[in-house]
């Protein structure tokens, strides 16, 4: 699962927030069978805005230096 190696890759950098909403979204992920449930939509959209903030804060320390 992409969540799930998402997860550790932000741990392994330190990437809390990151890490905590990818957390959420492959626990939730790995107690559901197939399809994805409707209620993991939130969860996806938190991923993707602390991912954004997360490249952004990356991005800007990569111009400052």
């Amino acid at each position: 699962l992409a969540a799930h190696t998402l997860k550790g890759v932000c741990g392994n950098l330190g990437l809390g927030g990151l890490q905590r909403s990818a957390g959420e979204l492959t626990e939730m992920l790995r107690r559901r069978a197939r399809p994805i449930p409707a209620e993991a939509r939130p969860l996806l959209e938190a991923v993707e805005r602390d991912y954004e903030r997360t490249a952004a804060a990356i991005g800007t320390f990569l111009e400052e230096r």
